[in-house]
């Protein structure tokens, strides 16, 4: 089906703008590319100063990044586990990406070595469902919904990409 097995990629972050967001939380799940059956997955928060907040989108408070690995341990581990021979993806690639380069910047590690294709979910979950007759909002709950996935409550980022994993099945098959 796919040229590469796909790795759904999520972050939460200390705000919306990736270029002045810091990632407190890594979520990924690596799809075999002819079946699309979850092959690994990696969850890690990611120590960051959240200045005593806590994220109301994610629920992430200082507490629970204490003890935390620093982003340049956690893009080593991600790319110890997953190497450079995949698909990278996301629901929406706009923070994510530059989530991934950001934590191999810090590790040190060289972000061309991954494919510069990027499997952007949303815009084919959003085609999917308008052609389908849907009339709902652009925001991901609404169209998570629409495809039948339960409510989510506060962003978790390894359960975001399985949403994303499911929704992608659904497209494709």
């Amino acid at each position: 089906m796919f040229a590469k097995d796909i790795l759904i990629v999520d972050f939460e972050a200390t705000a919306p703008d990736p270029y002045t967001a810091e990632p407190t939380q890594l979520g990924a799940v690596l799809l075999d590319k002819g079946t699309l059956a979850e092959k690994d997955s990696f969850l890690s928060y990611i120590y960051t100063d959240l200045g005593g907040e806590t994220n109301p989108v994610s629920g992430i408070s200082q507490d629970m990044l204490e003890g935390a690995p620093p982003q340049a341990e956690v893009g080593k581990r991600f790319f110890e586990k997953f190497g450079t021979d995949i698909l990278l993806a996301s629901w929406v690639e706009h923070l994510d990406r530059r989530m991934v380069k950001k934590l191999m910047d810090a590790a040190g590690l060289d972000y061309t070595k991954y494919d510069y294709h990027f499997l952007d979910i949303w815009p084919a979950a959003y085609i999917h469902l308008a052609k389908n007759g849907y009339t709902g909002g652009m925001r991901s709950e609404e169209m998570f919904q629409a495809f039948e996935m339960p409510p989510r409550g506060t962003h978790d980022a390894l359960e975001d990409c399985r949403i994303a994993a499911d929704i992608l099945r659904k497209i494709v098959r």
